[in-house]
């Protein structure tokens, strides 16, 4: 992941939609032309906010609890997953995770203890609001729980830019499967050819490309390439 949290001032505007983008640490400018697209669908976590940090320090303190240890990299690798396919891919790896419904519940509890405090990204904000203004659907497509994506919108008062959400307790496919996206696309009444998928995890990246949708891969707000369908 790209260390630290980027600068509005690095996009460049030249209309109302079409954003050049240079990476602060690569040489490369990524163009997005967003006026193209009807509907545009934003993973959450690691992609329009900046949560990754306080899910790692649930997971690695329940781990703990648990008498074993696990690295920053398995979470990441594993962005987009849900909870229990988490616990499950722990399990595989020879821990003992107890009950993995136990674990979940202990891991949601303590990163909703600090939910609080986690913070959006603005260059990725920015694509959210500026797609609304334009009239564009727009959807969260996340592997996380409602409840989480639901308490997201509403500390940061963005819930009336939303007009769809897809959670991990709205589909029995998670992310790599594309069944979030192509939900959220059917729920706006957009097509695969209209959308716009922004992710920043493997996973989620996949599931984009089984949708037959764009996507607009960002790393910690820096955009890092556009992957057409």
């Amino acid at each position: 992941m790209v260390a630290g949290g980027q600068n509005l001032s690095r996009m460049q505007q030249n209309s109302s939609s079409l954003i050049l983008w240079r990476h602060p640490f690569v040489s490369m400018t990524v163009t997005v032309d967003f006026s193209r697209y009807k509907g545009f669908v934003f993973d959450l976590d690691g992609t329009l906010i900046d949560s990754m940090p306080f899910h790692i320090r649930a997971w690695q303190q329940v781990a703990n609890e648990h008498g074993f240890a696990i690295t920053p990299d398995f979470i990441y690798d594993r962005g987009g997953f849900s909870s229990r396919n988490i616990v499950r891919d722990m399990a595989k790896e020879g821990h003992d995770v107890g009950s993995v419904e136990d674990f979940v519940a202990r891991k949601v509890q303590l990163y909703r203890d600090h939910i609080q405090e986690v913070p959006l990204f603005p260059e990725v904000f920015q694509i959210l609001k500026e797609a609304h203004e334009r009239g564009a659907k727009t959807a969260i497509g996340s592997g996380t729980q409602r409840k989480n994506v639901v308490d997201i919108l509403a500390i940061h008062h963005i819930e009336h830019l939303v007009d769809v959400i897809v959670s991990a307790d709205d589909v029995t496919e998670h992310k790599p499967r594309p069944e979030t996206f192509l939900q959220a696309m059917r729920l706006m009444g957009v097509t695969p050819e209209q959308t716009l998928v922004v992710e920043d995890g493997k996973p989620g990246i996949q599931a984009a490309a089984a949708a037959h949708a764009d996507c607009l891969i960002v790393d910690r707000g820096s955009f890092v390439e556009l992957v057409k369908a």
